[in-house]
């Protein structure tokens, strides 16, 4: 992902247009070989996320479609948005005019927007599937998970198409230079801090803050889970001697002087009483099973939660701290740390795939199978 509310470089204190490739060969040849080798993870992660859930039957639900949404986003990112600024970074300047960089931005900007809101809605599906099951999944279908995902989609494009489109030209004159390509409103560094607190602290917060709470329901639905194994037993000797006692009417040691017919009785109403003793709760085996699968369900939600932020915070974190530190000194970081900060945030389009996908056996033995090409063991 990009960042998305600051500028392309450090457009407060541009240096001249330099016309030509700014790197020698060396150089170019490893900013190529890494920038494509991004690209190509990114999109191929990324189809194998989309095409999972496009044959498999089982991951086709409701929560999988807040993944599908996030794996087109990043698509779009690793097909169109990392190529074009590789060229732009490795030409020294933009060579496609000012009608592609435009389109350009506003792409990149509303991808990268989705992406990032996608990734809230993530993080809060999971965290309502854990602190609410009964009432939330009741609430959550397909048709409410498609309107999330279309908000998560309008709201991006609705800020900033028209932003960036009517921002470039003032009194009919374009006032970005040739060469360049970052928008025009973005160039001021206190308007870049302003953005940068909603774009990246907020959702950075928010996330944090909804890990932190289902860490702690996940411990407190495991404690609940737990404490059902001193629950009482099943009825031992005692127990069925009382309800012996209780059937036959008899006290006990006084089955000598029960005629046969009076004893088959006894036995076949204590054998109907014990039985439905027994059968009103579970035997311990099924008991400890289902507890364990409780507390995996609970590990993996959890552990996919802590992926989402730790890949956000990671590779979004040092292109925002040097967002805020030219708010104060505009020539504080070189042109290198902005394009290695940059493509940071673009590297989380590529993790992403493993953070959310890989986390599900479902997933990973559909990529396996996609990878050899055999459908036939998808279902």
């Amino acid at each position: 992902m990009s960042g998305i509310m600051a500028p392309r470089v450090n457009a407060s204190c541009q240096p001249p247009v330099r016309w030509g490739c700014p790197y020698n060969v060396a150089q170019l040849v490893l900013i190529v070989m890494v920038t494509t080798s991004i690209s190509i993870i990114t999109a191929l992660g990324n189809t194998l996320v989309i095409l999972s859930i496009k044959v498999n039957p089982r991951l086709r639900t409701v929560n999988n479609y807040f993944l599908l949404s996030l794996a087109l986003a990043d698509l779009v990112i690793g097909l169109v948005s990392m190529n074009l600024y590789t060229l732009y970074l490795l030409q020294g300047h933009w060579p496609l005019g000012a009608v592609l960089c435009d389109l350009w931005l506003v792409l990149d900007y509303v991808v990268s927007s989705a992406s990032v809101m996608n990734l809230l809605l993530i993080s809060l599906d999971r965290y309502l599937c854990v602190t609410r099951p009964l009432s939330y999944p009741l609430r959550r279908t397909g048709r409410v998970a498609g309107l999330m995902i279309a908000a998560a989609w309008l709201a991006p494009l609705v800020l900033w198409a028209p932003t960036i489109l009517s921002w470039q030209w003032v009194g009919g004159r374009r006032v970005v230079p040739d060469g360049h390509c970052y928008i025009h409103l973005l160039a001021s560094p206190a308007v870049t801090l302003g953005t940068t607190l909603p774009s990246f602290y907020l959702p950075a917060v928010i996330m944090i803050v909804l890990y932190s709470c289902l860490s702690a329901a996940s411990h407190g639905n495991l404690g609940a889970v737990g404490s059902q194994r001193d629950g009482p037993e099943a009825p031992g000797p005692s127990a069925i001697k009382q309800q012996r006692q209780a059937t036959s009417g008899q006290p006990e040691g006084s089955d000598s002087k029960l005629t046969p017919k009076t004893r088959a009785t006894s036995n076949t109403d204590l054998h109907r009483t014990a039985s439905a003793v027994l059968s009103a709760r579970p035997g311990l085996g099924s008991r400890e099973r289902r507890r364990r699968r409780v507390m995996a369900r609970e590990r993996r939600v959890t552990r996919t939660v802590l992926s989402i932020l730790l890949a956000f915070v990671l590779t979004w974190t040092p292109y925002n701290v040097m967002a805020v530190v030219a708010a104060f000194c505009h020539v504080c970081v070189p042109d290198a740390l902005w394009a290695t900060g940059y493509w940071l945030c673009y590297v989380n389009s590529a993790v992403n795939p493993g953070c959310y996908a890989l986390c599900n056996v479902t997933f990973r033995r559909t990529f396996r199978s996609l990878v050899r090409c055999r459908r036939n063991t998808l279902r």
